[in-house]
């Protein structure tokens, strides 16, 4: 019972196999023209057409072959071609023997045909565009092969007819482009448009040897299988004929389908292990060699005596473990000493052309060497400013009492910016609360009815001022910045005196002093440059 079951299974499987390879039905006429009478004989015709004809058959088509065809049998056949079309999915017409082409229109020749004139052409030819119009009414895919493009002596003997007659027809050689007019129809010719094709020697043309050859291949698209035949007839002829496809396909045909193929088991591969993971050493060695010491370089050695790192490890330890103490890393020396709270850092002060700066004297040179250094200069005397000598001890800083201490001098800047953003500005915010800066507070606490401590900054003076979000002070018109800026001048030097009003040649110091006075012998002026302290000019 078993065994009939399998048996029913089996040749169900083969219907279905074969219902799958031929499903669709498949029709082929199959047209040989070799002996004309008006003509000489073809040699190929026959052969190409009979062979096509018994490869189509295996290929699941419904073949109709017939040759030597007049112009009424051509027709008859024509007309049962297209009968036997009715429900038909794919329709092939395949034509060898003489073709000619009259006014860009294909005609394929009957046996009998004389072709004397061009009156006769409709009723000695099979007009070629009939046939394939035939075709796309009645089928889904349509294919028109064409071996049809020989040297035709029955075209030479029509156009020198014409040419007699002083007739006017186009003639031309071989047969002419179509375009396909209707949907998945393709078109080959032998050879390109206006080419002629050769018999070729053997028992086809080369065009048909090449389809006999490249139609059976399984799993090859229609247009593909055309580009092979192209190809081999270009080598068989050496490019002297080109075979041409002209395709409206919107679908792919196969002739003969891809054979199936079972599949094959896979042989077992044994997975390789999977690699260990490294990814915790990685970042213990990592640790260790960011840190350069011989510490965590044995530290590494210890945990991982066989790592994959451990040849590096073993370097880095005789670099650092081994080196002597003397390359140790040097100490930072040590910071420089800040100067005490109260006194103001010195600024070295370059001499200027009149100020002679005096020699520091040795440790145990008389006090008058030093006198005599400061001994003003006679009239056309120059004297050249003298550096202390290395040996000689640097002087202490002393506390200016003009600018006052340095306090603390984040809170002097901060108040100091502060001041400027309200208007009292106090000049550069420098750290040192000096008399410009009390002044600042004091015009602070004059305009914003204030009641701070101006002689020290305090917390309490820098919040007062962060409350005001506008100007305190207005700003003060540069000539009076000017004038209490040289009265400042001149009380930082009590020992200036006012030079004469009637003095005309004081500007000739320098034509921009504003001021003239006498400082000892010397008549000097005030110079007020635009953001800066002002500057005393002598001659």
């Amino acid at each position: 019972m078993l065994r009939r079951v399998l048996a029913l299974f089996g040749f169900l499987a083969a219907l279905s196999a074969a219902a799958d390879v031929h499903a669709e039905r498949r029709v082929a006429l199959v047209v040989g023209n070799a002996h004309y009478a008006h003509a000489n004989t073809l040699r190929n015709p026959i052969n190409d057409a009979s062979d096509i004809a018994e490869l189509l058959k295996t290929l699941g088509f419904e073949v109709t072959v017939a040759t030597d065809l007049d112009q009424r049998a051509f027709a008859r056949q024509i007309d049962a071609f297209g009968r036997a079309l009715e429900g038909a999915d794919i329709a092939l017409f395949f034509y060898a023997g003489h073709g000619l082409q009259v006014n860009e229109k294909n005609y394929l020749v009957a046996t009998g045909a004389r072709l004397e004139n061009e009156f006769l052409i409709p009723a000695e030819t099979i007009e070629l565009e009939a046939v394939i119009r035939l075709m796309e009414s009645r089928s889904r895919v349509n294919l028109v092969f064409l071996d049809a493009c020989r040297n035709n002596p029955l075209a030479d003997r029509l156009r020198q007819n014409l040419i007699a007659a002083n007739r006017s027809a186009s003639l031309g050689r071989g047969l002419a482009r179509v375009e396909p007019t209707g949907r998945d129809t393709l078109i080959a010719f032998a050879a390109a448009p206006g080419q002629e094709a050769t018999d070729g020697h053997g028992r086809n043309s080369p065009f048909t040897n090449a389809l006999l050859k490249q139609l059976p291949k399984p799993g090859v698209e229609v247009s593909v299988m055309l580009k092979e035949v192209t190809a081999q007839v270009r080598r068989e002829t050496n490019n002297a004929q080109r075979p041409q496809q002209l395709s409206d396909m919107s679908q792919t045909f196969y002739f003969a389908k891809a054979k199936p193929v079972a599949p094959q088991p896979q042989p077992r591969v044994n997975e390789p292990p999977p690699a260990p993971d490294h990814s915790i050493e990685l970042a213990y060695w990592n640790s260790a060699r960011s840190a350069n010491d011989c510490e965590s370089v044995r530290a590494y050695l210890d945990r991982y005596p066989s790592g994959i790192f451990s040849d590096l490890a073993k370097l880095s330890e005789r670099r650092l473990c081994d080196a002597p103490s003397a390359a140790a890393k040097p100490e930072p020396p040590p910071p420089l000493p800040r100067p005490p709270m109260g006194l103001a850092p010195v600024k070295p002060r370059l001499p200027t052309l009149d100020t002679v700066s005096a020699p520091v004297p040795a440790q145990g040179e008389p006090a008058a060497a030093a006198a005599a250094a400061s001994t003003p200069p006679s009239p056309g005397e120059s004297r050249v400013a003298a550096l202390p000598s290395p040996d000689t001890p640097a002087p202490e800083a002393r506390a200016d009492p003009e600018r006052g201490a340095t306090g603390n001098a984040d809170l002097v800047r901060d108040l100091q910016r502060e001041l400027t953003r309200v208007g009292c500005s106090p000049g550069r915010p420098d750290g040192v609360w000096g008399s410009r800066s009390r002044e600042a507070l004091q015009d602070f606490n004059r305009r914003a009815k204030a009641d701070l401590n101006a002689d020290a900054p305090s917390e309490e003076a820098l919040a007062a001022v962060q409350k005001q979000k506008g100007w305190v002070c207005p700003p003060e018109p540069a000539p009076s910045r000017r004038k209490r800026d040289t009265a400042r001048a001149r009380e930082r030097s009590p020992s200036a005196e006012r030079a004469p009003a009637a003095t005309k040649d004081w500007r000739s110091i320098s034509p921009l002093c504003e001021s003239a006075y006498y400082l000892g012998s010397k008549l000097c002026c005030t110079y007020d440059p635009p953001g800066g302290a002002p500057q005393i000019l002598c001659r």
